[in-house]
């Protein structure tokens, strides 16, 4: 590690931290601490960073908010590279609207329903970066972030290059993109409209959303996808898992599909949790629930 934070001293131009614990980057306030936590200024300073991680043969991770990621109580033994200060939005004609991947999502609805660049107000209420909206193709109801997406743009740290929307992997709660590079940006095509119309369909939406899903404590959002056919949160329920803790973590008594940290939770009460309600689901109603959430730092 020595010699990766000389080389990084020598060039990265953002912040360096060691031993930062993860439970400050995820809306969980869970997981320990990564040995090395970089956060870029920009797209050159992250393709240098990447440069220097792949010299140095270190294990690394990109992260956004945190909102769905379940780190372990152990932390990441690598560098943790986090995305927030690469937040530039460009509005530009005909709809299209070009945005880094350190843009809080809501934020950027918010721009553009003020802007009157219609669709992604569908979205209101997801938590999150762009970066990592992208990542697991973020949805609500019928609405997908992959509906508006024209090119995504990539970095390997040797360079910058860009996929076309027919080039990406788009499907439920998936883009096959961590298997491509780190999303840098990407370029939106959006629906002209009303921008009064607009705010008011986001705040519709946003309210809806709150009252579906008031959920208190720390939480990651949805931690399993809907199989096909069904909604998570009621096979959870039919199994009568609503209200059942392990430790510190519960499984929602407002929305069964969110683990709340109710605070002292650990890490491991909420794997626990989550196991067991998947075990729980398969043999109540033979349905296999996948984890939307991801899983950081845990030895197989």
């Amino acid at each position: 590690m020595q010699g990766l934070l000389e080389d990084l001293k020598n060039g990265f131009r953002g912040e360096i931290l060691e031993q930062e614990p993860l439970s400050a980057h995820t809306s969980w306030k869970l997981g320990g601490p990564a040995d090395i936590f970089l956060l870029p200024q920009n797209r050159a300073d992250l393709q240098y960073a990447l440069r220097v991680i792949q010299k140095n043969q270190q294990s690394w991770l990109v992260i956004g908010n945190g909102s769905n990621l379940l780190v372990s109580d152990s932390g990441f033994s690598g560098v943790v590279i986090q995305l927030g200060q690469l937040a530039k939005i460009e509005f530009l004609t005909g709809g299209k609207v070009e945005v880094e991947s350190g843009v809080q999502l809501g934020h950027l609805i918010k721009l553009c329903c003020r802007k009157g660049f219609g669709g992604l107000e569908e979205l209101s209420g997801i938590p999150g970066m762009v970066g990592g909206a992208l990542l697991m193709n973020a949805g609500a109801i019928d609405t997908e972030i992959a509906n508006f997406v024209s090119q995504v743009y990539l970095t390997d740290g040797q360079g910058e290059w860009a996929l076309r929307r027919e080039q990406v992997d788009f499907e439920y709660r998936h883009s096959g993109l961590d298997d491509k590079g780190v999303i840098t940006r990407t370029m939106l095509q959006l629906n002209e409209a009303d921008p009064k119309e607009l705010e008011e369909r986001r705040l519709k939406i946003l309210a809806r959303r709150k009252k579906i899903q008031n959920v208190s404590g720390a939480h990651a959002g949805s931690v399993f996808k809907n199989p096909a056919g069904e909604k998570a949160w009621q096979l959870i329920d039919r199994a009568g898992l609503r209200g059942r803790r392990i430790g510190k973590a519960e499984v929602s008594t407002a929305h069964c599909n969110h683990i709340v940290n109710m605070g002292g939770a650990s890490s491991v009460d909420v794997l626990a949790l989550i196991e067991e309600v998947q075990q729980a689901v398969l043999r109540t109603s033979g349905r296999k629930l996948e984890l939307e959430v991801r899983l950081v730092g845990w030895k197989d």
